[in-house]
């Protein structure tokens, strides 16, 4: 028992240690519908990976992150000011299309920084999407994803 217990629980710990928690997502029935019909397989993907647990990972859609704020690069931003995921939200914009909302905070960025990055956004989780910044309350950034499908 002492065999196989004690690496099992230092393996434990290590997923512990590595564990990211899923974000939270506000979903709205008509989003719901709309997503299944509308939603391209970028959005939906994006949708399942940022709200299941995640190991080893430093945080959600860091690879998108990544390449979209360019760390450590000339125009880029340092590590350190990273914006991070605190929630999605799924809605139907005014027109009537389907569109997933990431919600960053982000104290060390401005909203001309999100702004400078739109067509970014909007490349990376393409094709089919236009991408939308504004400023929320309190360092809050949101990116909304809308997709270009009609339903």
């Amino acid at each position: 028992m002492l065999t196989y217990g004690f690496p099992l629980a230092i393996i434990g710990m290590a997923l512990k240690y590595a564990e990211l928690k899923p974000v939270p997502c506000l979903t709205y029935s008509d989003a719901e519908l709309l997503r299944e019909k509308c939603a391209t397989p970028i959005l939906k993907q994006v949708r399942t990976d940022v709200t299941r647990f995640r190991y080893g990972d430093e945080q959600h859609l860091d690879e998108a992150l990544k390449r979209i704020f360019q760390y450590g690069h000339g125009g880029g931003i340092s590590r350190r000011s990273a914006p991070v995921l605190q929630r999605i939200r799924e809605e139907v914009t005014e027109d009537g299309k389907y569109a997933l909302i990431l919600v960053f905070e982000a104290k060390a960025l401005e909203l001309s920084d999100f702004e400078q990055r739109q067509a970014k956004f909007a490349s990376f989780f393409g094709p089919g999407i236009t991408a939308k910044v504004g400023k929320g309350p309190n360092y809050l950034y949101e990116v909304c994803l809308i997709s270009n499908t009609e339903p």
